[in-house]
């Protein structure tokens, strides 16, 4: 089916109708992935009433630069925005827009699910409150929110959480039709209940996750780790999850357009996949991360937390764990992957084709959306870090 024939009657007709049950697979979500917030139920990311930070213009053609795809074959940039169903991309060099495109009916004001980049926003927020001194990444799990006691998280720390080295008894299989992944979707209100009569929340579902191994040993991939966090940031801030991240990051960063994030019936966020925003604003992240912190003339994320990101991630227990097969010089450290190229890139990634990639050589960003057939396809991955990683190259002279 067309893109352009989804939900493009009133109302709706037969396959054209997006719904909670399809809004995940192609071609719908090509128009659920800008429109989540008329799917499932969600709370504002206020962008306050203080002037955006001025992003500059300098015109740049990258189409042309070219890498060598998976298959060994020669293709550009141009030809990758093409084939991986490019919603969006904003691309800065040294703090100027050069290149921004719009795609599939996406406008710049329009939020766009970061899925997994979501975390990376999450992991923000928690630096921050730790360099305001409300928390303590080695600090327990259990004694912020004592409601975990009995679960997986009992033992662990905050810092366990960032690094993805808790361990839990969770396979984070994003095609799988039944078990904890299904249910994590159903209590997250991103899937109709299987049993209307009891339909849960997300809050209650976390504590039902029980340990497997040793916490700290192994990189252990496990989205609702990162909602245990949005959970510690309201029980630290006394405020939501969507307030506290305006306040906190959105506002001090210079926003230009309000975001927001999935809340479950009761209102607990989907910390770990549920945010939602504008593409130059993700792009703002980028830049702040790539300036170490700094936005709108403020240090907003401390330095020090933007250093141990990019620095401090744990080789052992990313040696032991799941990733280092396909990246055995790579790494996690606050819900962050480290490339561990010669640029010392790092990135957010969200299924479906997310990316907000950050070259501190060429004093890069890339922010990208996409809505691509699969949730995950390691050739897509591969060639996507070959193609932001040629643009690297090519912009650094």
């Amino acid at each position: 089916m067309p893109e352009h024939d989804l939900m493009g009657t009133f109302p709706p007709e037969g396959d054209a109708q997006v719904t909670l049950e399809n809004w995940r697979t192609p071609p719908h979500n090509r128009w659920a992935f800008q429109h989540v917030s008329e799917l499932v139920p969600s709370a504002q990311i206020w962008r306050g009433r203080e002037r955006a930070r001025e992003l500059q213009r300098a015109p740049e053609d990258l189409s042309t630069i070219s890498f060598v795809d998976h298959r060994g074959a020669d293709t550009t940039f141009g030809a990758f925005l093409d084939s991986t169903s490019t919603d969006g991309v904003c691309v800065l060099r040294r703090g100027a827009i050069i290149t921004e495109q719009y795609r599939n009916g996406l406008e710049d004001w329009r939020p766009h699910i970061l899925m997994s980049i979501s975390k990376s926003i999450t992991a923000l927020v928690i630096g921050i409150l730790v360099g305001r001194g409300l928390l303590d990444p080695s600090r327990g799990i259990a004694a912020i929110i004592p409601e975990v006691k009995g679960s997986a998280f009992a033992e662990c720390t905050l810092q366990h959480m960032l690094d993805m080295t808790v361990g839990v008894d969770f396979t984070e299989d994003y095609l799988a039709a039944e078990g904890p992944i299904t249910e994590y979707r159903e209590v997250s209100g991103w899937k109709p209940p299987s049993d209307p009569g009891r339909p849960g929340d997300l809050r209650s579902w976390l504590t039902t996750l029980r340990a497997q191994g040793s916490h700290g040993h192994a990189f252990h991939y496990v989205s609702p780790t990162t909602d245990v966090l949005g959970w510690v940031i309201e029980r630290v801030t006394a405020r939501t999850f969507a307030e506290a991240v305006s306040e906190l990051l959105w506002q001090p960063m210079g926003a230009e357009f309000d975001g927001y994030v999935t809340v479950d019936r009761f209102g607990a966020p989907r910390a770990a996949g549920g945010v939602c925003l504008a593409l130059r604003d993700l792009a703002r992240v980028g830049l702040m991360m790539l300036e170490n912190g700094v936005a709108n003339g403020r240090q907003v994320v401390p330095f020090s937390w933007v250093a141990d990101t990019r620095f401090n991630h744990d080789r052992q227990a990313w040696a032991n764990g799941e990733g280092a097969a396909a990246s055995p010089s790579g790494g996690y450290r606050n819900k962050w992957w480290i490339m561990g190229d010669e640029h010392g890139c790092y990135t957010g990634i969200g299924v479906y084709g997310q990316y907000l990639w950050i070259d501190p050589v060429a004093s890069l960003v890339i922010a990208k959306f996409a809505s691509q057939p699969l949730p995950t396809d390691e050739n897509v991955d591969l060639d996507t870090a070959r193609c932001f990683q040629a643009v690297g190259r090519a912009l650094a002279g």
